[in-house]
């Protein structure tokens, strides 16, 4: 279901001002559940019943919903400024910046160059080890053995 900003909006302000605080403050990321409750001078319990509130969660996706639209738009205007700035990193006097800005461009346009070791290895169980372990205790054992009955 699609919503307006509009819409949007109206969910977040059928809130009462402390709970439409609370969605604000929540979105940050930057508090606890405990620290916003005693911002907002309210027990924390209050808090976990907002959380639980239709209308409050409703409130909560339609702003991180707008958030991230506002973002993804800042982000895509930035995109031909960026591109416009690296080219000119590309063109730069001093090696080492020219060469990362080349780097970046191919890894970007799937050039990546690949980052692969080969191993080899023989990967023994802790059984086969222990039988080793007990075939040579035994025929260092039967060497002794030999070794007296020919003295």
């Amino acid at each position: 279901m699609a919503t307006t900003h509009e819409e949007q909006e109206l969910s977040l302000f059928v809130l009462e001002p402390k709970q439409q605080r609370f969605v604000q403050l929540y979105l940050t990321g930057a508090h606890t559940l405990a620290t916003i409750a005693e911002l907002l001078n309210v027990h924390p319990n209050t808090i976990t019943k907002w959380l639980k509130r239709e209308d409050v969660r409703l409130a909560i996706t339609e702003t991180q919903t707008a958030i991230h639209e506002q973002v993804a738009v800042q982000l895509k205007a930035m995109t031909l400024k960026a591109t416009q700035r690296l080219h000119g990193l590309v063109d730069s006097p001093i090696d080492a910046v020219a060469l990362q800005a080349v780097k970046d461009v191919l890894d970007r346009g799937g050039h990546k160059t690949k980052n692969e070791i080969k191993v080899e290895k023989t990967v023994t169980t802790i059984e086969q080890k222990m039988k080793e372990l007990i075939d040579i205790t035994l025929d260092g054992e039967f060497e002794e053995v030999t070794e007296s009955e020919n003295d």
